[in-house]
């Protein structure tokens, strides 16, 4: 079954405030770069509690996003401070309820679990100095909570920001009907399934602990992310990694980078009963 969401442009311009609703849900999100902080500050929902996100991507390519989750009562206060003392934000992401349900208690709840959310995911460099620890509250208004929470980070995900997608989980084993494409260099094989619209590097995939001499930075940045999440391990073999859990990428290219340690064109490298991925997808 499907679910509706509705994106306003504020300002008719895709690049200007818009407003993002999910039907049948209280929640109501504000999303604006930083240039329209003062027409936020305008609107009714800055007036309301809620918790908000500000985030930036860094000139060098070599460190992670930054990320500063925080909660308000109103937001605007907070917000507003944030345009004078942090420079380092290009986009906000406020969430606040249509019917101002939300207590003091609701929004640090979930300020705290949306920090340790982006904490575990690994994606973002989070300006977050003191960790929110998590209030007491009743078991009605954590279940309420939840699904607020759970519609944050969907709404994250259907705008594409990766705060809070873990880089890899644990691996799940391939249903018997489900396709298998492999990809062997040298000694080196890997296993991908393509899930939920994303190549899946398989649990049990070897790759080349080394890489290629003609391996970019970026490529070395990339693969390296995934040693450091504890997903890519030394397999005991000499020049060996292997997967100890699913990774999800965005491209069979990206998977296959991972394998081989080096530039790959993912389409014609993985196989599965002696034809390419890009033989079957034309079939």
């Amino acid at each position: 079954m499907g679910r509706l969401i509705r994106t306003f442009l504020a300002n008719d311009n895709p690049d200007g405030l818009k407003t993002v609703e999910i039907s049948n849900m209280t929640i109501k999100a504000t999303i604006f770069p930083r240039p329209f902080l003062k027409d936020f500050l305008l609107r009714e929902e800055s007036k309301r509690p809620g918790v908000y996100i500000i985030y930036g991507k860094l000139i060098d390519e070599n460190l992670r996003p930054k990320l500063y989750i925080g909660e308000g009562d109103p937001v605007s206060e907070r917000i507003k401070s944030h345009g004078i003392n942090k420079d380092f934000w290009t986009d906000a992401f406020v969430f606040t309820s249509k019917d101002e349900y939300l207590t003091k208690t609701q929004i640090r709840y979930l300020e705290s679990k949306l920090i340790d959310s982006a904490k575990e995911a690994k994606r973002v460099s989070l300006e977050n100095v003191n960790t929110s620890s998590l209030p007491t509250i009743s078991e009605v208004d954590e279940a309420e909570v939840q699904q607020f929470l759970e519609a944050i980070q969907l709404i994250i995900h259907v705008l594409n920001f990766p705060f809070f997608e873990p880089l890899s989980h644990q691996s799940e084993p391939p249903r018997d009907d489900e396709v298998i494409y492999e990809y062997k260099v040298k000694s080196y094989l890997g296993r991908m399934a393509i899930r939920n619209g994303k190549y899946v590097l398989l649990a049990g995939s070897t790759a080349s602990k080394n890489f290629v001499n003609s391996a970019s930075q970026s490529i070395k940045r990339f693969r390296a992310s995934f040693e450091q999440d504890g997903a890519l391990v030394d397999s005991g073999r000499e020049g060996e990694l292997v997967a100890v859990r699913d990774i999800p990428c965005d491209s069979p290219s990206s998977a296959a980078v991972i394998v081989c340690g080096g530039s790959a064109a993912g389409p014609i490298k993985w196989k599965y009963n002696g034809k390419t991925l890009k033989e079957w997808e034309k079939m």
